[in-house]
């Protein structure tokens, strides 16, 4: 980070706990800082807050409500989370401690958030190809990763050898693989 790091932006906010920081769309750990009391590892929890904004998103898109300003807080018996999305490029998460006032959590939030905001560069996304993304939604998403290829294949035609070469497939094989995808995971289409 070349302005400062994302401990100087939160070093202010006493009831913070930690700050996650998932790049987007693979929701990667960028960075994060975590009170050396805590003992929780970053990279295990980065993911999953990129996953919980795609799938929030996906849930208020189905009720027509979809909103660039979504924040979802998370309380539960000993942390409140405020999750968010900074430009598309980026998820926040910050975790405060759990009798911090719900107020004073969102505004705390919204000044990091501001601060993150200038702080993290604009990313440009790894361009590659949309059935290597498809499957590896697939392999993470399907209810049972080992048989969903195989899967694919009966249901596509398509070889299963050819699958394991995401990057090769025709144009008509991917529209394929997609509604096969979407079929399996009972989803009407893909956020990728």
């Amino acid at each position: 980070m070349a302005q400062g790091t994302v401990k100087d932006t939160v070093n202010d906010v006493p009831s913070l706990r930690a700050v996650f920081v998932t790049a987007m769309p693979d929701c990667l750990l960028y960075d994060s800082w975590v009170r050396p009391e805590e003992s929780w590892a970053a990279e295990d929890a980065a993911s999953y807050f990129g996953d919980l904004v795609r799938a929030n998103r996906e849930g208020l898109r189905a009720l027509k409500s979809w909103s660039a300003e979504m924040q979802v807080t998370i309380e539960s018996a000993d942390v409140l989370m405020i999750v968010r999305e900074l430009r598309g490029d980026f998820v926040v998460t910050l975790a405060f401690q759990r009798d911090v006032p719900l107020g004073m959590v969102r505004l705390h939030a919204k000044r990091v958030m501001e601060r993150l905001d200038q702080l993290l560069p604009t990313l440009e996304a790894q361009q590659r190809p949309r059935a290597v993304k498809i499957t590896e939604f697939l392999e993470k998403y399907a209810p049972d990763p080992h048989a969903a290829l195989h899967r694919v294949a009966l249901r596509t035609g398509i070889p299963l050898g050819t699958l394991r070469k995401p990057e090769q497939l025709e144009t008509t094989q991917v529209a394929l693989l997609e509604a096969s995808v979407c079929d399996i995971l009972g989803l009407e289409s893909l956020s990728l």
